[in-house]
């Protein structure tokens, strides 16, 4: 339990939420499902933001791959028509078998699973690692100014202190998210890039029991172009293994016959 929580902030605009975060006297985290910061024994964090009014649930399509917004629910993914044959299906069954409770599938979201890392021991992570996904994050930015009173040729009125807020966004891999991601960027979406159509997908876990936590889990994307390999990526993840520890082996099967 957050046992030091003083503050609860239900934000309704993003802007907002890259104020909160970007503070440096209270140590500020987003809330989305909850199922993992709630339980989280921190007493370091002293104030949290729900983004549930964020409109950040969305899963859509463009000519890049699939966006899946931050607040979208393990649930939501498993469900997606759009995600059924994406990549044949293998972020719905990542989905379903990152928890075999509906409960938290409706309650965890793709951007709170992404942001905790290992420790949501999802297997959603591992196929986000295969698929080369990206996290786009966003954080605010500050600028301040004085303005001079101008010239007698050119008067002007004399301001200080004047500050501009911006906004600065950047891609993460998801790969490396845990390393690279700052405490006052704020993850927006999740971008798959669409696989050509001659790639297949697969996914593989050891568990004691189907309902369990994989003790290991590994997701690969193969793509064949005319007789031979053209791109193959494999990532493994579980509780005690690194998600980042992907074996890129295009380079060495890249044009190596079946």
């Amino acid at each position: 339990m957050l046992l030091e929580l003083i503050e609860y902030h239900w934000a309704e605009d993003i802007d907002d939420v890259l104020l909160l975060l970007g503070r440096l006297d209270v140590k500020t985290v987003p809330l989305a499902g909850g199922t993992y910061l709630l339980g989280l024994q921190d007493d370091s964090i002293e104030a949290v933001v729900d983004l549930r009014d964020l409109e950040l649930a969305f899963i859509s399509e463009d000519t890049r791959g699939v966006h899946i917004g931050a607040m979208t629910t393990l649930q939501q993914i498993v469900e997606a028509p759009l995600l059924r044959d994406f990549a044949t299906g293998l972020l719905a069954r990542a989905a379903h078998a990152s928890s075999s409770s509906r409960l938290i599938r409706n309650s965890a979201t793709i951007g709170g699973t992404v942001a905790a890392g290992r420790a949501s021991q999802a297997d959603l992570l591992t196929a986000l690692v295969a698929m080369d996904a990206e996290v786009l994050v966003r954080s605010g930015s500050k600028t301040q100014i004085d303005l001079s009173g101008g010239t007698e040729e050119r008067p002007g009125l004399a301001l200080s202190g004047v500050v501009y807020k911006g906004k600065q966004e950047r891609r993460i891999p998801c790969s490396e998210v845990g390393i690279e991601r700052r405490p006052s960027e704020l993850i927006i979406e999740v971008v798959i890039p669409r696989p050509s159509l001659s790639s297949g997908t697969s996914l593989m876990r050891v568990s004691r029991t189907p309902a369990d936590v994989a003790l290991l889990n590994a997701a690969a994307l193969v793509e064949i172009e005319g007789n031979a390999y053209r791109k193959v990526r494999l990532a493994m993840g579980g509780p005690q293994w690194i998600l980042s520890v992907c074996m890129r082996l295009s380079a060495c099967l890249k044009g190596h016959p079946l």
